[in-house]
């Protein structure tokens, strides 16, 4: 057996399209009132998708196709405050 780092997860961006690592995008899951929320623990309960962290793929979530795609038409397929996660600058790149 080998002695790297074993396994790396890689998700898919829902905006771009893009595969990275786990580490590198945000999970998005419902909350219990049906809203998108940014899951910054990446343990949430529940169906999951996956976003960059860049501006350009969460200013990309304005078009709910996206969210009913990935949360397969559940919630109100918007992000809580209606323009976007809100998320620290910190983490967009």
């Amino acid at each position: 057996m080998s002695k790297g780092k074993g396994h790396i997860p890689i998700r898919t961006c829902i905006a771009c399209g893009a595969k990275r690592s786990k580490a590198d995008l945000l999970r998005l899951v419902l909350d219990a009132e049906g809203w998108v929320v940014p899951d910054m623990s990446g343990h949430a309960p529940g169906r999951g998708a996956y976003v960059c962290k860049s501006a350009r793929c969460w200013s990309a979530l304005k078009n709910r196709k996206k969210l009913a795609r990935a949360f397969r038409g559940k919630g109100h397929l918007m992000v809580r405050n209606g323009d976007g996660p809100e998320v620290p600058g910190a983490i967009l790149e």
